[in-house]
């Protein structure tokens, strides 16, 4: 990403943020203003005080200018309950060294420091890999045995005008591939070696077929384009969708991998810098349509099926102080919100985000990083920050997680739902105790919708209660349940032998612990305590090694 890129919308909201806030001047105020170069992270902290006495929730902004003038990064944000506040971030990988002002501005004070920034302080560049005969997909079908179209030997034709590439397929060049397939082959891999920005694969409705007859279930078709990849289980695609595609003549599926258009992905660095991240390589949108008898129909949604994405990070900057991850737009409220991802680095060193979530949209590859004062020295340190850096969890304030704070029902499954991508996703809560326009409201439905949470009685959720250590394992174990289709099974009494006050576990609550347990979502169990309350460190540390079984962070 270039500098010039990043300073755009900054440059431009600037003044309007700035402008609109009335900042009358305070004779008896003071601030102070301190600020820390981390390698390539800064942060800038201080106090805010009137007559001596701490201002809490008071407004304050931040802007960041380089040797050129240019503004390169502004934020805004209030003083906790003592009157500090913070400010943190990473210069991106294309910023020139130099010296750099921070100015801060509340109340009327304002407050410049300079800091010097060293280019030198770069990160892991991910270069290109030569295609060669056809592209890697390891990272999303390693293992896997796979027929491959990647030219016109074997059925690929694959036109290009200004950055789009359109691929279609011979039949019977397709079906000839499909049916000499070694045994166990369940994947059909198409690649396409055009380096477009856009491409979009269509792929007949007698293909389709011929997968669904030959593989079963099991058949999973694979774009791989230059800008990302696209693993699609067909048993995730509706049925009766599925159906008109394969038994309509002329019927198909498109498959699109392409960057986000300027429209969506210019808004998204302003959203990137109020979630405390930076842009690790441009936006990618996926896309599946269903065509037949003349109707081309969106598929945006794939029920309770996970399919999986990646994107190429060629061009992008690892840093190792910052988190790489994936953050979705959701279609609706426009937010950048956590999706499921983890880094793949392949044996030359080519880097992808992997997605795992059961929705199309716009995918944004990015660096996140949280910091708080009040665990430098925690054991769940490492799980918390790199939860904050997803934005799949939050402190109680900038400075401070509290790790041993209580933590209620609705925040744990909001959290849950966030951890799963699965914000999108529409519900109805039977809670008469859940109402509307609540923060939690939401994400209740969802869970209670998709099974992931249940009341404590068909009309009451009590979303204020605090959550138990057997609670929060038995949502977890459905929400593994709920991921996989189906529930591995796991010996409940002979794990729950490790448990030294295993008989104050509730009955309803025993096969979801020994679950969670045998899968090492739920450790330090002796003794369990499980109906004591659980604290907030515990909720992030479930989350963290439930992510973790699930291949998802």
């Amino acid at each position: 990403m270039s500098l010039k890129r990043f300073v755009l919308i900054p440059c431009l909201t600037a003044g309007l943020l700035l402008g609109s806030v009335s900042v009358p001047a305070t004779a008896l105020a003071d601030t102070t203003l301190t600020v820390t170069p981390q390698q390539s992270t800064i942060v800038a902290r201080g106090n805010y005080s009137q007559g001596g006495v701490p201002g809490p929730g008071t407004p304050a902004f931040l802007t960041v200018s380089g040797p050129d003038n240019k503004i390169l990064h502004i934020d805004q944000g209030k003083t906790d309950k003592d009157g500090q506040y913070k400010f943190e971030w990473t210069m991106p990988s294309s910023a020139p060294g130099g010296t750099y002002n921070v100015n801060v501005h509340i109340q009327g004070d304002i407050r410049t420091q300079t800091f010097t920034y060293s280019a030198a302080a770069g990160g892991d560049r991910i270069n290109p890999v030569n295609v060669g005969p056809y592209r890697f997909t390891g990272e999303l079908n390693a293992g896997a045995k796979q027929a491959v179209i990647y030219n016109s030997d074997t059925g690929l034709s694959v036109s290009a005008s200004g950055g789009m590439a359109a691929a279609t397929l011979n039949e019977s060049r397709a079906l000839n591939l499909l049916r000499s397939a070694e045994t166990g082959t369940n994947y059909l891999t198409i690649s396409v070696p055009n380096q477009e920005s856009s491409t979009t694969v269509t792929v007949p409705g007698l293909i389709i077929a011929e997968m669904i007859r030959l593989w079963g279930q099991n058949a999973h078709l694979l774009v791989a384009a230059e800008t990302g990849s696209y693993d699609l289980p067909l048993k995730a695609v509706n049925s009766l969708l599925l159906d008109s595609v394969r038994n309509t003549n002329g019927g198909s599926l498109s498959i699109i991998i392409k960057r986000a258009d300027p429209a969506v992905a210019n808004p998204l660095t302003w959203k990137l810098i109020d979630k405390k991240a930076t842009e690790l390589v441009p936006a990618v949108e996926f896309g599946v349509t269903a065509n037949f008898g003349g109707s081309i129909i969106p598929i945006k949604d794939y029920g309770n099926q996970f399919v999986r994405y990646s994107i190429d990070l060629t061009g992008g900057t690892l840093n190792p102080e910052r988190v790489p991850n994936a953050l979705f737009l959701h279609p609706l409220s426009s937010e950048l919100l956590p999706a499921p991802s983890r880094l793949y680095r392949d044996a030359v060193g080519h880097g992808k985000i992997v997605i795992a979530r059961t929705g199309n949209g716009v995918y944004q590859p990015a660096l996140g990083k949280r910091s708080f004062d009040d665990i430098r020295s925690f054991y769940l340190r490492d799980n918390i920050e790199k939860l904050a850096a997803r934005t799949v969890i939050s402190g109680k304030s900038a400075n401070l997680y509290d790790p041993f704070g209580p933590i209620t029902r609705a925040e744990f499954a909001t959290l849950m739902v966030r951890a799963l991508g699965l914000t999108d996703k529409e519900g109805t809560a039977p809670f008469l105790d859940v109402p509307r326009g609540e923060w939690y409201t939401d994400n209740v439905a969802i869970g209670s919708t998709l099974g992931l949470i249940s009341g404590n009685s068909s009309t009451s959720f009590a979303p204020n209660d605090p959550i138990t250590v057997e609670q929060m394992a038995a949502l977890m174990a459905r929400s593994l349940q709920y991921v996989k289709s189906t529930r591995p099974y796991v010996d409940t009494i002979r794990v729950l032998e490790q448990v030294s006050d295993q008989e104050r576990i509730s009955s309803w609550a025993r096969d979801d612990v020994a679950l969670a347990i045998s899968t090492g979502i739920l450790k330090n169990t002796r003794p369990l305590d499980p109906a004591r309350n659980a604290n907030r460190s515990e909720s992030a540390e479930m989350l963290y090694n439930l992510l973790t079984y699930l291949q998802m962070i």
